[in-house]
């Protein structure tokens, strides 16, 4: 009985176990099933979501083009169709952003315009797609892309930027469509009445405030040669482009300061000027600077080279990282041009220069002459320019230097020591001359020779600006 009783025991155990493993496959059958169901809703819901994005994205391409027309006075108005955004809203935001276009020179900053720009904006799932200056714009809160470019084109030396301004009010959902209408003809901003082009002097600056500040700030960057600064905390880009001034070089010495020239020796050197201002050479430095230290910049990195060479017709561009530069330098033209960027200090013990064509030094930290050190001793002082950046200094000490060429350096003291022979032209901020370091000789040859003061890249030399409102009426 006994073993009887054990056997029903074991049996009854397999069935239970039968029963539970049944059970147990059910269960995660039905789990696995609910998971697949969750993860495949969440796919399609993604799914979705990405192509409500891209349809928006697509729509808000095809409108652009219609805004475009209005605005630019191709067409009187222009019907839009948006589709169907399934949870999503289009609304016209008129205040929303800012464009600012302005000029500065050494006499202060001029507003040439400052509006709202407006926008027409998608919202699909937390995500805007938006219609702005004549481009499109996507942003989730984290960052913002360009999806198609605005209305501003730089070529060459040439702004051509007609800003095209949305007004109106209203939102839509579900199949959403509208119009364009030209409200006003464009309004000429530059060149009109006492604007005129080619400009003369001074920086262009063109200001956006906007929720899609970081991809105008990409845009201006691939677009422009401009100084592009981007304001996190106020959401604001802007690029500056600069223009070409040329300056003639008429006297032995020229300061910006009034009584700039001090001297404890001899007498001021004849010509001199007091109270000239100068464009600074900064931004033409800091921009060769950036051009030679980009991985597909154009310069030649110098190692300890001791001569240095130009190519006919062209102007080749050399960059010394501070302590490159060697103490004796010869640069041969060869019938070209040659520029040397040195990131740091330059102080030459020889610098010679062979063949016709110029050579332009442009010097971020400093330039020093120093015991019976030389620069183009014995050649043309036209064809030596050095250009120092405004955080510079510039000095001669004890010995016997000497220098032939122009240094321009608009924003520096210069205090001259020791019996300097100078033969050119000097520009500073301030030169104080101590001993017998005023012996100054003007080559007269420089009154007939432009120096030009100019960034690295292409500079501006036109503008054009147009002010284009166009009204949104969403159905």
């Amino acid at each position: 009985m006994n073993v009887s009783r054990r056997r029903e025991w074991r049996s009854g155990e397999r069935g239970q176990s039968e029963v539970i493993g049944v059970v147990l496959v059910l269960s995660l059958t039905v789990i696995g099933a609910t998971a697949l169901a969750a993860t495949g809703a969440a796919v399609l819901s993604d799914s979705q979501s990405n192509a409500q994005l891209s349809q928006a994205e697509n729509a808000m391409s095809q409108m652009s083009s219609k805004a475009s027309l209005v605005a630019l006075g191709d067409s009187g108005s222009q019907s839009f169709d948006l589709g169907r955004l399934d949870g999503g809203t289009v609304d016209v935001r008129e205040d929303a952003g800012c464009v600012t276009v302005y000029t500065e020179n050494a006499t202060g900053s001029n507003v040439l315009y400052s509006e709202p720009y407006g926008a027409v904006v998608a919202t699909v799932d937390g995500t805007d797609v938006a219609y702005q200056g004549g481009g499109v714009w996507r942003t989730d809160g984290d960052g913002s892309v360009m999806v198609s470019p605005p209305e501003f084109h730089y070529r060459s030396d040439t702004l051509t930027f007609p800003i095209v301004r949305v007004t109106g009010e209203g939102r839509a959902s579900g199949a959403v469509d509208g119009r364009f209408t030209n409200v006003n003809k464009s309004s000429q901003i530059y060149p009109a009445g006492n604007r005129h082009n080619p400009l003369e002097e001074g920086t262009v600056i063109v200001e956006i405030e906007s929720e899609y500040y970081e991809a105008w700030g990409r845009f201006f960057d691939e677009r422009t040669a401009g100084e592009v600064e981007i304001d996190h905390g106020n959401r604001t880009v802007r690029v500056e482009l600069t223009v070409p001034t040329e300056e003639r070089i008429e006297n032995a010495v020229a300061v910006a300061e009034p009584n700039g020239i001090t001297v404890n020796g001899p007498e001021k050197p004849e010509p001199y000027r007091e109270g000239v201002q100068y464009p600074s050479a900064d931004s033409a430095i800091d921009g060769r600077v950036e051009a030679c230290t980009d991985p597909d910049g154009e310069c030649v990195e110098l190692t300890g080279e001791t001569t240095i060479t130009g190519e006919d017709g062209e102007t080749t561009r050399y960059y010394a990282s501070d302590g490159t530069p060697p103490d004796d330098l010869t640069v041969e033209t060869n019938g070209g041009d040659v520029e040397l960027v040195v990131d740091g200090v330059f102080e030459p013990d020889g610098l010679s220069v062979e063949g016709d064509g110029t050579v332009s030094v442009y010097v971020t930290e400093g330039f020093s002459l120093a015991g019976n050190s030389g620069a183009n001793v014995g050649g043309d002082a036209a064809q030596l320019r050095i250009y120092l950046h405004s955080e510079t200094t510039m000095s001669s000490q004890r010995g016997t230097p000497s220098f032939t060429g122009v240094l321009y350096a608009p924003s520096t003291d210069v205090d001259l020591s020791g019996n300097t022979d100078f033969e050119g032209a000097l520009i500073a901020k301030t030169l104080h001359i101590n001993g017998k370091a005023g012996n100054f000789e003007y080559d007269e040859a420089l009154a007939e020779i432009a120096i030009e003061i100019t960034p690295s890249q292409d500079p501006i030399r036109y503008l054009h600006v147009t002010d284009n409102e166009v009204g949104v009426e969403l159905r």
